[in-house]
């Protein structure tokens, strides 16, 4: 006959089997996803947000740049406009002292300071970079031209002599020189204005490149707002529903740890009634059956008195197999239930149990225990007898020791046992065997503490501390 595999106990079906690995894709999956649209959401974010500093970066880049510009080529053409008028209004004065001057000397000095300046402003209307604008060009060609004709029409003036320039000088003063440079004066201030116009207009330019510059932020701004604010209220919804399931899945783990703790205490309460149960069979049934087959072997041997040494024999071998076997059954009987826990209370029983142990090795065992009440409650006594039981056999066994202390104490709403060796102790977090993790459940079946403090080469100590029911009193 063929077995199904689900029919085999410990293996699971293989529908069970694929269900799990599809959920487990599909977490798989949701939590790629969840990343990837973390990654996508804060890349986003990240890129606009250096596009944006680097477009700023570049834009006031260009506007520093613009200024500088516009800020150099304006004090570069004040400053030859001013030179200009400078050397405009000194000729006037350098042709008039030539012009008016009686002294010959004097007269030449004004003439050769006349041709400096004209040279000095020839050398800047040459000098100079052709604007960009084409009003700038017309401006500063006409500019050019006007001062052009100014000299041309004071060369013949140069040549003059004394009585010439007495004769006519004061003429020309008021017929050329002074039209002329008028006229050309005001083409300086036509260029100074239209200067100021540009720079005005590159303000004005510059005011739109900034405008254009904070618009631009603006709506990198609000982008980046409206994305973040996406993506906060995405990570929130998902950081809630992660909270949920938590909470879910913390609820579920908490009640699954008491129903364990609840399947605990029944297995551990129903291993104290079954031990209790056998205990009281093999010490009532067997124990008393085998004592009423040692009473009749004993009758038998005396009705056998007669009989030959060899069938005697056979009934004392008997009588001795048989005693062994009753000695057995109570050494049993009382391993599983010791019936002067019930009978005679706590403290006698764990005396007994000292000194059985003390009997049959070399430790010596004190115990010291308060008076207890009588009406301490059952499972109190149970889980204490077998705390000390366990720690005795772990001491046996493993500890090496040669002294132990057992301490029982009521106080303060709450009954405390300790057990105290001077062995080889060990490391409690690197150990945890099963009589460590059956003390452990016992204690937290009932709600107590358990403390164990022990090192290499330091004993142990073990301490627990079992809360009392509220009606009960240690008067």
């Amino acid at each position: 006959m063929r077995v199904k595999s689900a029919d085999v106990p410990g293996q699971q079906p293989s529908f069970a089997r694929s269900g799990d690995r599809d959920a487990s894709a599909q977490v798989t999956r949701r939590l790629l996803t969840t990343r990837t649209a973390l990654v996508l959401g804060f890349g986003v974010l990240l890129l606009l947000l250096a596009l944006s500093g680097v477009n700023t970066i570049h834009v006031v880049a260009q506007l520093r740049s613009s200024n500088e510009r516009t800020l150099s080529a304006f004090l570069e053409q004040s400053g030859q406009l001013d030179e200009i008028r400078s050397a405009l209004y000194l000729s006037g004065t350098y042709i008039r002292d030539f012009l008016l001057e009686p002294d010959p000397a004097r007269a030449e000095q004004s003439r050769m300071a006349l041709i400096h300046t004209r040279q000095e402003i020839l050398s800047t209307l040459s000098g100079r970079a052709i604007p960009a604008q084409p009003t700038d060009q017309k401006l500063w060609a006409s500019l050019k031209e006007e001062v052009q004709d100014y000299w041309r029409a004071m060369d013949p003036v140069l040549s003059w002599d004394a009585a010439q320039r007495s004769a006519h000088g004061y003429a020309f003063l008021r017929d050329e020189v002074l039209p002329r440079r008028a006229g050309t004066l005001s083409i300086a201030d036509k260029i100074a204005a239209v200067n100021q116009q540009n720079l005005v207009r590159r303000d004005s330019r510059l005011l739109e490149m900034f405008s254009g510059l904070r618009n631009r932020s603006m709506l990198a701004l609000a982008v980046m707002f409206l994305l973040g604010l996406i993506q906060a209220s995405a990570s929130t919804v998902h950081i809630l529903r992660l909270e949920r399931r938590t909470r879910s899945h913390l609820r579920e783990v908490t009640s699954a740890r008491e129903e364990l703790r609840d399947l605990s205490a029944k297995l551990v309460e129903t291993q104290e009634h079954e031990r209790k149960n056998i205990s009281r069979e093999l010490h009532d049934a067997v124990g008393q059956s085998l004592s009423a087959v040692q009473l009749e072997l004993h009758d038998l041997a005396g009705v056998l008195a007669s009989y030959p040494e060899v069938l005697r024999g056979r009934v004392d071998r008997i009588r001795e197999l048989v005693e062994g076997s009753l000695t057995m059954v109570r050494n049993v009987a009382l391993l599983l239930r010791p019936s002067m826990l019930d009978d005679l209370g706590l403290q006698a029983a764990l005396q007994w149990q000292a000194h059985q142990i003390a009997r049959s090795t070399d430790l010596r065992i004190d115990v010291a225990a308060d008076e207890l009440p009588q009406e301490l409650p059952e499972e109190h006594k149970t889980c204490i007898f077998r705390l000390v039981q366990e720690a005795l056999n772990n001491v046996c066994r493993h500890a090496n020791a040669n002294l132990v202390a057992i301490g029982l104490r009521v106080e303060e709403r709450q009954v405390t046992v300790t057990v105290r060796d001077n062995g080889r102790g060990f490391t409690p977090a690197r150990t945890k065997g099963l009589g460590l993790i059956g003390m452990q459940e016992r204690v937290d079946g009932l709600g107590g503490h358990l403390r164990i403090e022990s090192g290499p080469g330091q004993g142990t100590v073990l301490e627990a501390s079992l809360p009392l029911p509220r009606q009960f009193s240690t008067h």
